[in-house]
């Protein structure tokens, strides 16, 4: 089956599935690896520290696969036109890069810079407020993560199921469903629901390519989503505030250790074979 959305045209890659950034780590062959299986590679700029660095990181990738990728903008505090990310924006232009994910307060004039320079703009948010807000100032899509998702947490976050209902009715833009999926049917409830395509982070940590420590790829596969404090720890919060966590709801559906085409390859033939019990037996898949 093809499979067509609004975000693979946009990107070019074969499926609509995309790493979900994680800083503090070198993830460029998982970037790499997550584009030759078909996904969409994101590579996590904020961890390199200098322009020949990330040019380094860059070459590395496209000396690995032919497949679009792109890069994501993490940041925490409100940047200035000195900041390493506008130098960044070139450098990934020249590169061929088609987009780039900003994820943070504040990011318009990085945004709009990022259009100027002629590449997509993707928003990441974790309220509705905050997808709304990165439509109205200009960007191209939007990333919105649900309460089951890990990484920075907000006590005003919904789930991805509602997040998905009010998407649909709310935002004009293409929208990318994050999250907790780590599997086919959960990214064909995306699809089906109105997202152009899946973030996945949590699985895609579990993976032979990943470059976390092997004591954290075992945590994942040893977490149990049905037990209280493993939920408490990722959905609930005991502070007003925003805080990060390293575990989402996926990690209760990982059982071991594969590769990440092994990993894409199971999505996508789980996906393929629920539409077609469902009589959905076509060559394109179109949402």
């Amino acid at each position: 089956m093809e499979w067509k959305t609004k975000i693979t045209e946009m990107i070019g890659c074969k499926y609509p599935i995309l790493l979900g950034a994680f800083a503090g780590f070198d993830d460029k062959d998982l970037t790499a690896a997550i584009s030759e299986a078909g996904g969409c590679g994101v590579l996590t700029a904020s961890t390199y520290n200098s322009e020949d660095e990330f040019k380094y990181a860059l070459n590395y990738v496209i000396e690995k696969t032919h497949n679009p990728f792109i890069i994501n903008f993490s940041t925490f505090s409100p940047i200035t036109s000195e900041h390493k990310y506008y130098k960044y924006i070139k450098i990934a232009k020249e590169a061929n890069v088609k987009a780039i994910i900003t994820a943070g307060s504040r990011v318009d004039h990085l945004g709009q810079a990022i259009k100027d320079n002629g590449l997509y703009w993707i928003h990441k948010g974790t309220t509705m407020k905050h997808a709304l807000s990165g439509e109205k100032i200009g960007a191209d899509a939007i990333i919105l993560t649900g309460l089951e998702g890990g990484g920075l947490k907000n006590p005003q976050q919904n789930t991805f199921l509602i997040n998905m209902v009010h998407a649909k009715k709310m935002l004009k833009k293409p929208f990318i469903a994050s999250g907790g999926i780590s599997e086919g049917r959960g990214m064909l409830a995306a699809l089906m629901m109105g997202a152009s395509a899946v973030h996945i982070c949590t699985a895609f940590l579990a993976t032979v390519e990943s470059p976390i420590p092997d004591s954290w790829k075992q945590k994942i596969i040893d977490a149990d989503s049905f037990n209280p404090d493993f939920i408490k720890f990722v959905c609930h919060f005991t502070s007003p505030k925003p805080k990060s966590t390293d575990h989402s709801m996926a990690a209760g559906t990982v059982k071991r250790i594969i590769t990440t085409k092994e990993l894409i390859r199971n999505i996508i033939t789980e996906a393929e074979e629920t539409l077609k019990n469902l009589g959905l037996n076509t060559d394109i898949i179109q949402f």
